[in-house]
């Protein structure tokens, strides 16, 4: 028997909770007091599930980009010989680091948080909750520019990204967060997946907490990007009629359907699967999902 369309329902809930604004809003403080921070041009903002409203009651912490804008990154592969002239006679170099940034950013999270509170990683800052704050990934980086054109009456043709790089290894990282969130969105409106995307997105979270739960599943063969991911491939018309429909042709789809070399990231800009290691594998992903399937057609 399959999962019933009223418990699909409960699990489409995303959970109330003042907690992420919170959090967001005491790093912003923390950050806009920071001395070293005096004067730069940054943008705080959530990514993630809390920021693409595909969290569930499982998702615990909250990730927090810190995006230094006034210096940036960029990719120029997509122009000609003259604008690529052009973009570097109209830009300098600048000699604010990315690794200054980020020790800035610890500096006033320690000031405002306490040492006790905040723990440098290889690829983020951790701010350790308590009762009133979420635990944290915070990840300082510099704004990232692909540009598709460039003149000096449109220097704005570029798909915006982000750009860190780990500390241990020294590896570049380039990720999308706002095309992201804005191609979720967009995917999620009422005319194309009469709002269902971001439904079904939930429903597979809940049910990969289940399996987890009752050890059936090693949870980091599916994090919950690559889930976000794999479901925005699915088309728009496999959402339609109820959520049992809908849940059913998206596993139907992603298991039996479509080809993965042609599946990209919601942003878009990368292929989803592949050897990299910020990419998914096929075996993970085709595991994950038939065992999705099985837990909604057998209980």
């Amino acid at each position: 028997m399959t999962i019933s369309n009223d418990q699909l329902l409960t699990w489409t809930n995303s959970p109330a909770s003042t907690k992420p604004q919170y959090t967001h809003q005491q790093i912003r403080e923390a950050l806009a007091q920071g001395i070293g921070l005096s004067g730069k041009n940054f943008e705080v903002y959530l990514q993630g599930s809390y920021a693409n409203s595909t969290n569930i009651k499982a998702d615990s912490d909250v990730d927090i980009v810190v995006q230094l804008s006034s210096a940036f990154q960029y990719n120029l592969s997509k122009l000609n010989e003259v604008e690529k002239s052009l973009f570097h006679i109209t830009y300098s170099n600048s000699t604010y680091s990315w690794i200054n940034f980020r020790q800035d950013v610890i500096n006033a999270l320690v000031t405002f948080f306490g040492q006790e509170k905040i723990v440098p990683g290889n690829k983020s800052i951790k701010l350790l909750g308590d009762s009133n704050l979420l635990n944290a990934d915070i990840v300082p980086c510099l704004q990232f520019r692909n540009y598709n054109n460039f003149s000096l009456i449109n220097k704005k043709d570029f798909i915006e990204g982000i750009k860190f790089w780990t500390i241990r290894e020294s590896k570049e990282i380039i990720n999308y967060p706002k095309a992201h969130r804005s191609n979720g969105e967009d995917k999620n409106a009422q005319h194309r997946t009469n709002e269902r995307y971001k439904d079904v997105v939930r429903i597979v979270k809940n049910i990969k907490k289940r399996l987890v739960e009752n050890n059936n599943l090693d949870p980091k063969i599916a994090p919950s990007y690559f889930i976000e991911c794999a479901v925005y491939n699915v088309p728009d018309g496999h959402f339609t009629g109820n959520h049992q429909n809908s849940l059913g042709y998206v596993l139907n789809h992603l298991l039996r359907q479509c080809n993965p070399s042609i599946l990209l990231t919601v942003s878009h800009q990368h292929s989803l699967f592949g050897l990299e290691s910020w990419q998914w594998n096929t075996a993970d992903a085709s595991n994950f999902f038939t065992a999705v399937e099985n837990y909604y057609l057998n209980n």
